[in-house]
């Protein structure tokens, strides 16, 4: 996903998250849409493609947009089959965002957290809105 221009990224200090999705509509199957993530966090990194449902995903995005309104919430998005590999942003009252996940594959294995300014998150909000920047549907 390096430079990929369809993706969009969050970079909090020595954290990374960058995501792109490919969203296949009409399809019945629960799990229609496909999720690149890739994240760096400290000396760590990872990257894979998580098997999400669309509307999992456009849940995602507003639990994400109602935390940056309201400074308070959670949004998580996780496989509903395989590794059940997830990704969860959660406000603290001191003004902080905690992200932490788990990607994994068969060989490998990240679990990560981090937690930064909530100052971090409008920038983000604003390309996950601009679902057309990173969403391309089939």
């Amino acid at each position: 996903m390096k430079d990929n221009p369809n993706s969009i990224k969050l970079v909090a200090g020595d954290f990374s998250l960058e995501m792109r999705a490919k969203i296949f509509k009409g399809d019945p199957v629960i799990n229609n849409a496909n999720l690149w993530v890739s994240v760096v966090s400290g000396n760590f990194s990872g990257a894979m493609q998580m098997d999400v449902g669309s509307l999992d995903l456009e849940q995602f995005v507003q639990q994400i947009c109602s935390m940056n309104k309201h400074l308070k919430g959670k949004a998580r998005i996780e496989e509903p089959y395989s590794n059940h590999c997830f990704i969860e942003f959660e406000t603290d009252k001191k003004g902080h965002i905690k992200v932490r996940g788990k990607l994994m594959d068969l060989d490998h294995r990240l679990d990560f957290e981090n937690v930064f300014d909530q100052t971090y998150l409008p920038g983000f909000v604003r390309q996950l809105c601009d679902s057309g920047s990173w969403q391309e549907a089939e």
